[in-house]
């Protein structure tokens, strides 16, 4: 290309670039007709080796319009009559390459080779149609002032108007064809190849021709050397958009004034500025304070809709030094100037106004230029990037001109302008590598910057994030450390530890309040606090005092499942590239459950997809029974998916035992849209179960507008954990045709012990979902929930890619998953509990659990202190403090008087509770809980402040609950007189306040 007089030196450069790593890659035929299309234009090769064609853009065939030149209408007239075939043409053509930077990408600019009828080159640009008739009175205006001579009287100046233009309609921009003047003056004073005599001959024609248009009062807007062409003592001059008056617009004129000095920033030397630009007679002096409009750039910059000339003009200054000439470290490039026009011209053509005004903030403030060239050498190695990727995908489109510098621009903000030009002065070789390889080139740098944003380094990043094998033993050792404080925890670190070490809610928050840290601090520490602030004033659910749920947690595979499921870190949204053997763990957990259930199962290897996986791990029960009422609520009402609740006549219900029901299921008629009303209570019976009778005649004659669809049977609710008979209730349903879900969230670990299955659990193989919570019954850490279906297929309804959820093999678990998106591989736990202990030992633990509370249920029993509200199913005891003369006493009070006796009776066991509770000796339950066998004596019904205790932890001793007893007994006996003197009095208690979801009683 070294004869190509058609690209200027820095495309060739950039061709070459391009050309030598596509050459690589080429097959030896595709090249040999490259090399030849490269003596043309390098252009054709690079859309030969590609295998891009040119393609016009889709238009009509519409006859075109010439005007103009008479010689060059002729010429084009020959070579084209419609739109089509003009479209076409210059689809063929080269991009304009005879620039340092590349024209405006509005502008289209193509080289149009001389051929067939054109007797020499032609550049062809898109001109705004509204831009004409402007343009061609401008070209008048200057026309008649050029100077006769200049430049000592050796040039002389002439616009070009030798052009034709060629139009497809009135409503279209037109082509404009002219001759191509070859390089641009802008290119031959940078390069450096003028003569210095004639070289003062062009600065002093310059000065000449600016001395004219301020003596006429018109300001060339577009005076830049990048409009100028030198031939044969002839200045041509181009591009008369637009010209200004100083008289009728005095402020622009200065405004243009101050680019000119812009334009010519990085071409002239300093004394040469000064020839063209000293002498100011004539310009328009604007008061600093005269207020303008605001312009993109300002509006982007200062966030106002005006600025005064005096912001102008320092913007505008601030601009002229930052794109002036600038002395690289070294001479191997340009004889060692760094041109900032070069770099701002690609700016403002390619850059969002956005972006400009990034880099504006960034380097306008730099004062020191070592640091300043350090960061315009970076982005011009990141220009040329940008350029070479501009002319690589020039034959099929590019959508990112800036690219690279983009990406410059926001590692430049994150890292700063010391850390840019550090890296850039760092880099070796950087010139050979810029002249061959400005890509790759940028690319390390913007990895390297990019990668120690903030000083994180290798070693950082070593000492916070896991998977260095150089790293592996520190690691290992602090996530051992930390093991250890967790098993301190569970263990107990001192002898007689309490269950809780109580603080005061405010003294907790003042523990831990703290501003958000900025600076991070050793592992050791954080660790440290953890146990100092954090473990040491949690609660010890698997203590030995610890009798208010079941939820131990402290199976030993179980919590090896919750360790390892974070190290392995996958997302069960999908098999391929996020849980290729997660994804079947959970499906064969899925599988292991339905079959305790007594569902329909079939082995893993039998599944045909994600449509035969008929259950979901959740976080807890509060989101299986979310899940199940909406895949209910689109069994019932399939229309309700598409078109919403408004497509139905009436309103959906749900039925269930307000006295004894989770809040979760109110919750989901609220969340779902049912809203709270769509909920239709029913009585429960003494036992604290539903009631079957009450359900048959609620569904026989529900109330007018509402259709039930779903009825809550409750295996194990959350205060007494009283349980239904689901055979009768599963036979109720089916009689009304209704959808029948078992909330087993407490009562789902009977299923491992099949004589307690049959005992308590006969008939939930006839549900059609069932929620089960393993961190309730099955000493499993939190969370852990499943909610499981009798039909499979019915998850399939929650996809909206109806197809593709049905095919074979599909086995992204994310598409039939509501609510849950990525998640992690929280079934690992139940997996390798289930694998480590198997049915059988699970079974017999659960069993056992019956006789922790059955044997504290007979010594509450023996202390005559307490009342137990209900009989114990299987593992939850609901009592008050209430000794047999308090009974005696409320059995002589009237209604009222009894009323007030029972907040008695509360008042003093939520006192009781309390001081066992924060002295950190025994923890039992406290919510509330309506005595519907009427066992204290105030009335069927009454609603009291309970203690409950649910003794779920296996490792119990018979010691443990002795010594909870008589703590229990201690703390209640010096009240028995208190409590039956304020019975016989007349005052009223404040009613405690209860916490904790068992008490969050939808009924009451």
């Amino acid at each position: 290309m070294e004869a190509n007089r058609r690209i200027s030196d820095r495309f060739r450069s950039r061709y070459s670039i391009v050309l030598t790593q596509m050459e690589a890659s080429a097959a030896p035929e595709d090249l040999a007709a490259a090399r030849e299309l490269a003596v043309r234009h390098p252009h054709h090769a690079i859309s030969a080796l590609t295998g891009a064609t040119a393609v016009a853009p889709a238009g009509t065939n519409s006859p075109l319009t010439f005007s103009g030149d008479k010689n060059l209408v002729n010429a084009l007239q020959e070579l084209f009559t419609t739109t089509v075939e003009l479209e076409a043409f210059l689809a063929r053509q080269a991009p304009l390459a005879q620039t340092a930077v590349p024209i405006h990408p509005s502008r289209q600019a193509r080289l149009v080779p001389a051929d067939g009828p054109l007797p020499y080159d032609l550049v062809a640009l898109l001109w705004p149609s509204t831009s004409v008739g402007t343009r061609r009175t401008n070209e008048a205006l200057i026309t008649g002032l050029l100077p006769r001579t200049a430049g000592d009287g050796r040039l002389q100046f002439t616009v070009q108007r030798a052009y034709a233009l060629v139009q497809a309609g009135d409503d279209t921009d037109p082509w404009a064809f002219s001759q191509n003047l070859g390089i641009t003056l802008e290119d031959q004073l940078r390069s450096g190849n003028l003569a210095p005599t004639e070289r003062h001959h062009v600065v002093t024609a310059l000065r000449d021709l600016r001395r004219a248009m301020l003596d006429a009062g018109l300001i060339w807007q577009g005076f830049a050397p990048r409009n100028m062409f030198l031939s044969n003592d002839m200045i041509v001059l181009i591009d008369f958009e637009e010209v200004v008056d100083t008289a009728t617009a005095p402020a622009r004129a200065a405004e243009c004034l101050l680019w000119h000095r812009i334009f010519f920033a990085d071409s002239l030397t300093p004394g040469e500025a000064h020839e063209i630009f000293a002498n100011d007679d004539g310009a328009p002096r604007i008061p600093d304070a005269h207020a303008l409009p605001a312009d993109p750039f300002e509006k982007a910059l200062l966030a106002v809709e005006s600025v005064t000339w005096g912001q102008r003009r320092d913007l505008l200054m601030q601009s002229l030094r930052l794109e002036g000439r600038h002395n690289r470290p070294e001479q191997s490039r340009d004889n060692g100037t760094l041109y900032g026009h070069e770099l701002g011209h690609f700016w403002g053509d390619f850059l969002p106004v956005a972006q400009e005004v990034r880099l504006f903030q960034q380097l306008s403030r730099l004062g020191d230029e070592a640091t300043l060239v350090g960061c315009l050498e970076a982005f011009e190695a990141a220009m040329e990037a940008d350029i070479c990727r501009t002319i690589r995908l020039a034959s099929t489109g590019d959508d990112r001109p800036a690219m690279r510098t983009d990406s410059l621009i926001e590692v430049l903000e994150a890292t700063g302008t010391a850390a840019l030009a550090e890296a850039r002065h760092s880099t070796e070789n950087w010139y050979e590598r810029l002249d061959t390889d400005p890509a790759r080139l940028v690319d390390d740098l913007l990895f390297h910057l990019g990668t120690h944003v903030g000083g994180v380094t290798r070693a950082a990043r070593d000492t916070y994030l896991v998977g260095s094998a150089e790293a592996r033993d520190k690691h290992q050792a602090d996530l051992m450390e930390t093991l250890r404080t967790g098993l301190d925890f569970l263990h107990g670190r001192e002898p007689e530890q309490p269950f809780l070490r109580y603080a005061d809610p405010s003294a907790l928050r003042k523990s831990i309040a703290q501003p958000l840290p900025q600076h991070g601090t050793g592992f050791g520490q954080v660790l440290a606090e953890v146990n100092d602030v954090v473990a040491r004033y949690s609660i010890g659910q698997g203590h030995s005092r610890y009798l208010a749920f079941p939820d131990s947690g402290n199976a030993l595979a179980a919590l090896a499942g919750h360790i390892l499921g974070p190290l392995l870190n996958q997302n069960l949204i999908a098999v391929d590239r996020s849980a290729p053997s997660a994804t079947f763990v959970e499906a064969q957990v899925i599988e292991w459950l339905r079959e305790l259930i007594g569902y329909e199962t079939a082995p893993l290897t039998e599944l045909r997809g994600v449509k035969d996986v008929s259950g979901l791990w959740t976080t807890g029960g509060h989101l299986s029974n979310h899940i199940a009422m909406l895949a209910a609520l689109g069994h019932t009402f399939p229309q309700a998916r598409k078109h919403g609740l408004r497509a139905l006549d009436t309103q959906p219900a749900v039925v269930m035992a307000g006295p004894i029901a989770h809040y979760s299921h109110s919750d989901s008629a609220f969340h779902l849209g049912l809203g709270w009303d769509a909920v239709l209570s029913v009585d429960a019976e003494d036992g604290f179960t539903t009631d079957p009778k009450a359900v048959d005649k609620l569904l026989s004659n529900p109330p007018s507008g509402r259709t039930p669809f779903m009825v809550v049977g409750v295996a194990g609710n959350c205060r007494t954990t009283g349980l239904d008979d689901l055979q009768e209730l599963a036979d109720v349903c089916r009689k009304h045709g209704v959808w029948f879900h078992v909330d087993a969230c407490h009562g789902g670990s009977l299923i491992f012990n099949e004589r307690l299955k049959q005992q308590h659990l006969r008939g939930i193989e006839q549900a059609d979902s069932v929620s089960l919570d393993p961190h309730k019954g099955l000493f499993t850490p939190y969370p852990s929930s499943y909610v499981l279906f009798r039909q499979r297929e019915v998850l399939t309804q929650f996809s909206r890619h109806e197809k593709t959820v049905m095919e074979d093999d599909c086995w992204d678990l994310g598409l039939i998953t509501p609510f849950l998106g990525s998640r992690g591989f929280e079934s690992l736990p139940t997996w390798m509990l289930l694998r480590h202990v198997g049915r059988d030992t699970l079974g017999a633990l659960v069993e056992s659990r019956q006789a922790l509370v059955r044997y504290l249920e007979r010594r509450l029993d023996e202390t005559g202190l307490f009342v137990r509200l209900n009989d114990v199913d299987f593992y939850r005891l609901a009592f008050v403090f209430c000794p047999p003369a308090i009974r005696r006493a409320i059995a002589t009070l009237d209604p009222a008087e009894k009323k007030r006796a029972a907040k008695i009776v509360s008042s003093y066991t939520s006192r009781i509770n309390t001081a066992l509770y924060q002295a950190g000796e025994v923890c039992f339950d406290e919510h509330s809980l309506a005595d519907l066998a009427d066992r204290v004596g105030a009335g069927r019904g009454t609603s009291y402040t309970i203690m409950a205790a649910c003794p779920g932890n296996p490792l119990l001793t018979q010691n443990d609950l002795d010594v909870a007893v008589e703590r229990l007994v201690a703390e209640a006996l010096p009240l028995t007189q208190a409590i039956l003197t304020e019975i016989s009095g007349n005052t009223t208690p404040e009613a405690p306040r209860l916490s904790g979801p068992a008490g969050w009683n939808d009924a009451e």
